[in-house]
């Protein structure tokens, strides 16, 4: 299995926000982009655990 480094896939996150954000903000106006924008940030805070865990707790 091939292992690729972080950054592809906070990179792939990114893009897949960035097209959420939109889509839902076109579809459902202003209040369906606060619901997105609340979901996005939560998934980052546990992008940064992740990240945090990761050097953390490294695999041996």
């Amino acid at each position: 299995m091939k292992k690729y480094p972080l950054y592809i896939y906070v990179i792939g996150v990114i893009v897949v926000l960035v097209i959420g954000s939109y889509i839902s903000w076109r579809v459902g106006g202003e209040t369906r982009l606060k619901s997105f924008e609340l979901f996005a940030g939560g998934f980052w805070l546990g992008m940064l655990a992740m990240y945090i865990a990761m050097h953390i707790y490294r695999w041996k």
